[in-house]
């Protein structure tokens, strides 16, 4: 990689004072800036910044690259092992509510007070947590668990709601309806998005007006004087990094725009990069610009952009490349750790290795569970009785209603 080397240039307003120092070593006062080119020799304390944060850069931007695969390791892993687990799960999970619903509903098994109310409280519970899921299933069991007193209080307060909505949009809604997910055919999902269509749209509207006045008072509050000033210097960091961006586009313009390149090779290349070079000015990201210029002086090294900066300069873009770096590794994080696969992920260091042994774990957990799902169905089914265990070993828990 090309290191900036600094090169001297004597302001004519300033005066030269040759000093001698130990070693006979002249020294000039002088206005220094940066010249992208040359050896590491004579650089200031900025430019060594800037040539670390540009390294770091590159490194974050090259593991950005080496994640990719690994994250399709974890999107196969959850699509082709752990999602059909899963899907058993959740199909065992059905069949063991309706096995404990049957021996409650119809009396198969003589209960005590407290444990009949609250396997009836577990089993709504269960049953309030998926009817939006599955209502189709999962309604009928409601209708048989709730109390008449909780139905009531359900009718009231969906009524409420729907008289909530008529006020506010003018129209008559039924939940009921309107949560449905579950439909015959494709025809009537259509039909079922039409109905409900124009509420929807006056409910994002009414959404988006409500934040857009929150935010509107937030900004109303007076400004301290702290935070007038900080953003006075931000809104001045930001002129002169546009004045720094445009200086360096303008001068790598002129040496890839390929409409002045008459090798075939050479003008694909330089379209290339200048494309690139237009996405990142337009995106006001130097940390990109400044690559690209590398780039460039590897392309047509006899052609190297003399470009010279100040170190108030450079030290401002160190400063912005170390917010990108920042931002690229949030980025690979929260691409990660928010797929569903990661939540327990135990390191925030992904490796390959140490990935091999976490996915290995999720795939032995999740047999586990289905297996215990399958004990459960299968114990029900031949013994009813082992309600009775598992009320236990709830409460023991500390389940609660």
């Amino acid at each position: 990689m090309p290191t900036p080397n600094s090169k001297k240039h004597i302001n004519s307003n300033t005066e030269t004072n040759p000093k001698k120092s130990k070693g006979s070593v002249v020294q000039e006062t002088i206005d220094e800036s940066i010249v992208w080119t040359g050896e590491a020799s004579n650089q200031t304390k900025a430019q060594k910044e800037f040539n670390d944060a540009l390294r770091k850069h590159k490194e974050t931007l090259e593991r950005s690259k080496e994640i990719e695969p690994l994250f399709q390791l974890v999107n196969e892993t959850y699509l082709n092992v752990v999602l059909p687990e899963l899907n058993k799960q959740k199909q065992l999970e059905r069949e063991r509510f309706e096995l404990m619903c049957s021996i409650l509903i119809e009396e198969k098994l003589s209960f005590g007070k407290m444990q009949r109310e609250f396997l009836r409280r577990y089993l709504l519970e269960m049953c309030n947590d998926n009817l939006t899921e599955d209502p189709e299933f999962y309604t009928p069991f409601r209708d048989q668990l709730e109390t008449k007193f909780e139905t009531l209080e359900r009718i009231r307060y969906k009524k409420q709601m729907e008289s909530r909505i008529k006020q506010t949009f003018g129209m008559d809604i039924d939940l009921d309806d309107f949560n449905r997910t579950q439909f015959d055919s494709d025809e009537e999902r259509e039909s079922h998005e039409e109905k409900y269509r124009d509420f929807r749209e006056k409910y994002e509207e009414y959404r988006a007006d409500y934040f857009r006045k929150s935010k509107s008072g937030f900004k109303d509050k007076k400004k301290s004087k702290a935070q007038m000033d900080k953003e006075k210097k931000q809104l001045e960091a930001e002129r002169l990094l546009s004045t720094d961006i445009n200086t360096l586009f303008k001068n790598l313009a002129k040496l890839i725009h390929p409409d002045k390149e008459q090798d075939p090779i050479l003008r694909e290349k330089k379209a290339k990069l200048m494309t690139k070079l237009s996405g990142a000015r337009d995106n006001m990201n130097i940390a990109e610009i400044l690559e690209i210029k590398l780039q460039v002086d590897e392309l047509i090294p006899n052609q190297q952009t003399d470009v010279s900066f100040h170190d108030t300069s450079i030290k401002r873009f160190v400063g912005i490349i170390k917010s990108k770096i920042r931002e690229l590794e949030d980025s690979i994080r929260q691409r990660f750790f928010s797929h569903p696969l990661m939540a327990d992920f135990p390191s925030s260091k992904i490796t390959k290795e140490s990935l091999d042994v976490y996915l290995k774990r999720v795939k032995l957990d999740n047999q586990m569970v289905t297996k215990a799902y399958q004990k459960e169905v299968d114990l029900l089914s031949k013994e009813p009785k082992y309600i009775k265990e598992m009320i236990k070993e709830l409460q023991s828990l500390g389940v609660q209603f």
